[in-house]
């Protein structure tokens, strides 16, 4: 197979992320990454794709003058918007679809979501537009925008499931998916500037200098974020950018001033100010920016300030300047940037310059990384791969930079010890053998003895596996894969089953049900299925709809969605008939004998994991005093009550700064199977307790762990990294007993 066949074929994995709501970056080239980063779709002289990883010129696509781009769920398709919107498959050069031009002002793109594949389209001040693309271009809505009076501003969720304009005094919600239309009543002055927050749960809309968070739910403001003159308020303050997790929104007041703001309490977190040194007068003076952008995780700025005219780098939690992005390449008067875009990763920056000193990325599209302040790749259209420039030295580390980083990893870290060449996608333990089972990127799937740290075997399958689940008994391994199909191996022989194709596109999680017979498979469609793994049928299919507020003059009743949520985890309550699935949005219970939904199964919290075969418990978290901090506790489900209270938390601390953007953790728990030991992790934080006596035995740090597991026979825990390390912990020394290498990975 060619490159460019390989390469295509991987373009469908990777679903582009929501188009930007707000205009953030005064970029005049339109970009579009896909969700992991490596796939770069830009308007040149045609519109081209890259892989920003073989550093390949993938295709390209004969679209010229589009203002807003997209990749597409569907293999080889992409996006153009510009008079009319243009829908072309790259792969078999021809044109998919076209939304005519309807007036004189061209279509603006809202959102577009691979979960849906839908996209909303604006057309001008006349209307909005809702399109299922799928194998033909369908429209679903046309919401009129009304001409009498002003319309503010219009936007979208990005699963575009909600719409939101702001006309007059009052903000109009619209529900997408079905008919309610909800209004938001203001009535300190016309609401501007609308932005969606990522999960939809909120909507910020400007007044003056003052930011309200509007609930989509029960359709209300539920606070407010302003900047006070002692924090440097000039004047309108403009939401930018939410932060992945929506608890965090970055807003301009101007071009001078950036606010970080908590969207739980209103309060600011910091304050970033652009000034620079008048050498002339040595005084300190107010800079604006000319280009901007913000990453995805709203903790970095990247900006050309007019004075000096360089590109520079900010941190927008302490609101301090960092090391220039290209120093003396930049520093020119003439200087003029058509292009500034942050990856997804965070550790990228697509930069389009002309004027600069430096003549390898001069009137040219540069890729330029973040850690070492230095341009790797230039795209050149014209020549099938990029050219690959020289990295410099890391650049001095500032005060302000070493207060942000992690705890230093512990010794028992160093050196090489990586499990796969490329990005690990799931772990899992054996719950009747010391097996351990991994997956990564690579397309390889590898069996450990994790006491010896021994690689027992290595399966090389056509595409990574996202998902793993053994049966209760250990006897069976299930691996879902990115493109939907589900593998089976009998775990003593590792002769395989059969496989199973699941239509589900990509599985996020597996599950067997108890007797080994049955398979719940979850994945990127919106539909959990129960397979029978022996006949291959399908006995149920479960549709997770989440629950929201429909609000009419006469009241607010909670009504179910009519279309399913895309699951992401499994859990099933050992002992019991309850499967629980988890979405974004929530969370249902089912019952397995009846496959009818439960409210609550008495026995168990409101909020509950499971914590893996033969476990007469639960995870849950408690509400403490402090109304921002939780812990981590132990639910006996046959007492129904808490067994044991451990860890407490504020969600601050889950986080961590991984080579500059923020890292969401979150906090997990495991129990041992022999109920002696849980471990618990806040952040990169790892605690031991005795499960009998409550009490904290050890506490160590990780550098960005994220699986927890224990090995059946309870003496090592297993902690898997976000970067392809796997830590086995010896309960017998309460110390790390060593990482997982395989021999065959070098870096």
């Amino acid at each position: 197979m060619s490159r460019l066949k390989i390469l295509s074929v991987a373009v469908i994995l990777l679903v582009t992320s929501s188009i930007r709501q707000a205009d953030a970056s005064l970029s005049q080239i339109p970009t579009a990454f896909s969700e992991d980063g490596r796939f770069l779709l830009i308007q040149m002289d045609e519109l081209v794709l890259w892989d920003l990883e073989t550093k390949a010129l993938v295709a390209k696509v004969p679209l010229t003058s589009c203002h807003q781009v997209a990749l597409l769920k569907q293999d080889g398709w992409v996006l153009c918007v510009k008079h009319d919107v243009v829908i072309y498959d790259w792969k078999n050069h021809a044109s998919v679809a076209t939304v005519p031009q309807e007036s004189r002002q061209p279509y603006s793109l809202l959102a577009y979501s691979g979960q849906t594949d839908r996209m909303v389209l604006r057309h001008g001040n006349d209307a909005v537009s809702v399109w299922q693309i799928g194998k033909k271009l369908v429209p679903l809505k046309h919401i009129g925008l009304d001409a009498k009076a002003e319309t503010h501003s219009v936007v979208a969720s990005s699963d575009t499931k909600l719409l939101a304009i702001a006309q007059g005094r009052a903000i109009r919600l619209h529900d997408l998916t079905g008919t309610t239309i909800r209004d938001v009543s203001i009535k300190d002055g016309k609401p501007l500037d609308l932005l969606f927050a990522p999960d939809g749960s909120t909507v910020a809309a400007t007044i003056g200098n003052t930011i309200l968070f509007i609930d989509t739910v029960e359709a209300s403001i539920r606070g407010r974020a302003r900047l006070t003159i002692a924090e440097g308020a000039r004047g309108h303050l403009t939401p930018r950018l939410f932060s992945r997790d929506s608890h965090r929104l970055v807003a301009s007041d101007g071009e001078r001033r950036y606010g970080l703001f908590d969207t739980d309490t209103g309060t600011v977190v910091s304050v970033t100010e652009f000034s620079h040194v008048d050498q002339e007068r040595e005084v300190s003076a107010a800079t604006d920016l000319v280009a901007v952008d913000i990453s995805d995780d709203a903790g970095y700025l990247v900006g050309q300030p007019e004075h000096p005219a360089t590109l520079q780098i900010w941190d927008l939690r302490t609101g301090a300047m960092l090391p220039d992005l290209c120093g003396n390449d930049c520093r020119n008067m003439g200087l003029r940037v058509s292009l500034l875009q942050w990856a997804p990763t965070g550790s990228k920056i697509v930069v389009g310059m002309e004027g600069g000193l430096n003549p390898d990325v001069d009137g040219k599209i540069s890729v330029w990384d973040v850690p070492t302040r230095s341009p790797e790749l230039v795209l050149d259209p014209s020549q099938p791969q990029a050219k690959v420039l020289a990295k410099r030295t890391a650049p001095p580390v500032t005060a302000v930079e070493l207060s942000a980083k992690p705890v230093a990893p512990s010794p028992a870290e160093a050196g090489p010890a990586f499990v796969h060449a490329r990005a690990m996608r799931a772990l899992a333990t054996s719950p009747s053998a010391n097996l351990l089972v991994t997956s990564g990127d690579d397309g390889l799937l590898k069996i450990w003895e994790p006491g010896q740290g021994t690689l027992l075997r290595q399966l090389a399958l056509s595409v990574p596996v996202s998902a793993l689940a053994f049966s209760a008994d250990g006897s069976i391994l299930a691996a879902g894969t990115t493109k939907g199909e589900v593998r089976l191996w009998e775990t003593q022989s590792w002769r395989e089953f059969r496989s199973y194709a699941s239509r589900q596109g990509q599985i996020t999680a597996l599950q067997f049900l108890p007797g080994n017979r049955s398979l719940v498979i979850a994945g990127k469609q919106p539909k959990v299925l129960v397979v029978d793994v022996v006949t291959r049928a399908i006995v149920k299919e479960l549709v997770h709809t989440s629950v929201s507020l429909a609000c009419e003059p006469k009241g607010c009743i909670r009504t179910r969605g009519t279309q399913g949520d895309v699951v992401e985890t499994l859990s099933l309550l050992d002992g019991s008939p309850f499967l629980l699935t988890t979405s974004r949005t929530g969370r249902v219970v089912w019952n397995t004998v009846t496959w009818k939904e439960v409210e609550r199964p008495a026995g168990l919290p409101d909020v509950w994991s499971g914590l893996g075969w033969k476990r007469p418990f639960v995870a849950t978290t408690t509400r403490t005093r402090d109304p921002n901090a939780f812990t981590l506790a132990v639910w006996d489900t046959k007492r129904n009550t808490v067994l044991a209270s451990l860890d407490t938390f504020t969600k601050w601390d889950t986080e961590v700064i991984e080579k500059g953007p923020t890292v969401a953790l979150g906090a997990s728990m495991a129990v041992d199977p022999l109920h002696r030991w849980v471990a618990t992790r806040v952040g990169e934080h790892l605690a031991v307790w005795d499960l009998l006596s409550h009490a904290k035995q050890k506490t160590f740090h990780v550098s960005t762990p994220y699986h927890l597991h224990w090995t059946s026979d309870g003496k090592y825990l297993i902690v898997g990294t976000l970067d392809r390390k796997v830590l086995v912990w010896s309960v017998d020394t309460m110390e790390p007993a060593h990482y997982l290498r395989d021999p065959a990975v070098t870096r």
